[in-house]
């Protein structure tokens, strides 16, 4: 009965919230269960809100110092990053409009366990990564999904090997969306993800 899952994930996740809150020590093998088993099951149901706040509380308790890093550098760099963020969003708005697209754009949030993930994967520093800085553009269809990837890479210059095609081939939880990365304004880099709404709805 999948109530029942979704009351165990809902369970461990007030569990690990309540450590957090309390500041009361987790157990290590709570952690690691919730970080290899509870937020790989919530990523397969789709429930990505679940899956984000159980992998960084978790990690959180598992590599305090690595979480307590990262955390930091968010929060140092925060306001750079909004302006950055603002001006992306302003530019991809003003190229929607002279093309007679209507979409919706705002800034997508990075959360601290995938951040480390990457950095771990690409054995790059945190100044390294382009996807801290991250835009969301929804659309009525599918044509104009591709059409806005048209005029982002007319905008700025993609970045090699950075692209998936989720619409053209789903992830296994029917997953759909278009993921680029571009050498954006300043001449740093920027994540872009475009869906439907209807995409949208269903992730």
């Amino acid at each position: 009965d999948l109530r029942v899952v979704l009351l165990r994930l809902a369970s461990r996740l007030q569990t690990l919230r309540w450590h957090a809150l309390t500041k009361r020590p987790c157990p290590s093998a709570l952690a690691a269960e919730s970080l290899h088993v509870f937020a790989p099951l919530a990523n397969r149901l789709g429930i990505w809100q679940l899956k984000w706040e159980l992998e960084d509380l978790a990690f959180r308790f598992m590599q305090p110092l690595q979480y307590q890093a990262i955390a930091k550098q968010l929060q140092e760099k925060r306001g750079l990053r909004e302006r950055y963020i603002d001006k992306a969003i302003r530019m991809i708005r003003q190229a929607l409009s002279q093309a007679g697209i209507e979409a919706d754009v705002a800034g997508r949030p990075k959360h601290i366990y995938s951040i480390w993930r990457k950095m771990q994967r690409k054995s790059v520093d945190f100044d390294e990564l382009y996807d801290i800085r991250a835009v969301r553009v929804l659309v009525d269809d599918v044509g104009a999904c591709y059409s806005v990837l048209g005029l982002v890479h007319q905008l700025w210059t993609p970045i090699p090997g950075e692209f998936d095609d989720y619409i053209a081939q789903p992830k296994s939880n029917n997953y759909q969306s278009l993921h680029t990365a571009v050498i954006g304004p300043e001449g740093q880099g920027l994540e872009v993800q475009i869906r439907t709404w209807k995409m949208h709805e269903h992730a």
